[in-house]
């Protein structure tokens, strides 16, 4: 206490001369509007500054809870994307028939030959062996094998997975397969010759496809080789979905696959 009370003794005068400034500042700005007004103008704009870093700073806290809660209407909105062309069609039996649960991708590889990701949702979200996973631009993958609470992908970059797809243009059947060259490229294979294809052209999963819903996202054609002793046509797509970034996935579960598969089985018997 007697420190402070010297440091105040020692420094009265300057003390007092602050107090004294501060006085005069705030009777000029009370009896001079055009002082005034230029004071309330600089406090509400660094009262506002001051209101936006805090609303930035609270923000960046709550970055967790917002990014959960995109993604809970990116699943969502996912489901009414993939079952779109089931409800323009008016088939309001099986318009529900796919649904999307979300996942973050924490393991991927894609400098491989036969490449695959790991994702962590297992059994307990409800994912199966041989679902479809594909991410907001794309095709992704196949699931391999889960366990309680994760999951293992065959990534479109593995040179043994082949999807099912369509030229969106002509509604031409062909298949995606990766050819083991470079991550954001794949082949289309089984385009007849008398298909006008033609650089630009979209590749989405076909109505035939098994695992994916129809009309996802596979590539755009980049490059079109044709041979006159070939059937078909050689080209390549460059892929929609960056393999080299992915954070999050959505497997997609087919509600009415098992009735569909026990019925084509029995063709079989």
């Amino acid at each position: 206490m007697r420190n402070l009370l010297d440091f105040l003794y020692r420094y009265r005068t300057f003390g007092l001369f602050i107090v004294l400034e501060v006085l005069c500042a705030w009777l000029i700005i009370q009896y001079n509007n055009r002082y005034n007004a230029s004071f309330l103008n600089s406090s509400n704009t660094l009262a506002a500054s001051i209101s936006q870093a805090s609303q930035n700073t609270e923000n960046y806290f709550k970055l967790q809870q917002i990014n959960k809660q995109l993604l809970e209407e990116n699943e969502r909105l996912k489901d009414s994307l993939i079952n779109r062309p089931l409800i323009y069609a008016g088939n309001d039996s099986i318009k529900a028939r796919y649904h999307a649960t979300k996942a973050r991708v924490i393991n991927n590889t894609y400098r491989r030959s036969m490449n695959f990701m790991t994702l962590d949702v297992g059994q307990q979200a409800g994912v199966a062996p041989g679902m479809g996973v594909i991410s907001g631009t794309g095709v992704i993958g196949q699931v391999k094998s889960v366990s309680q609470n994760f999951s293992t992908v065959i990534s479109l970059l593995h040179r043994n997975l082949m999807v099912s797809s369509t030229l969106k243009r002509t509604n031409t059947i062909c298949t995606v397969s990766w050819d083991g060259l470079s991550p954001i490229q794949a082949e289309v294979k089984f385009v007849p010759k008398h298909i006008d294809l033609q650089v630009g052209d979209s590749v989405v999963t076909s109505d035939y496809n098994s695992v994916f819903p129809p009309g996802i996202m596979i590539g755009i054609v980049s490059e079109v080789n044709v041979k006159e002793e070939d059937v078909y046509y050689g080209a390549r797509i460059d892929l929609t979905t960056d393999f080299t970034s992915l954070t999050y996935a959505y497997v997609i579960s087919d509600d009415l696959k098992a009735e569909q598969d026990s019925l084509e089985n029995l063709l079989e018997q």
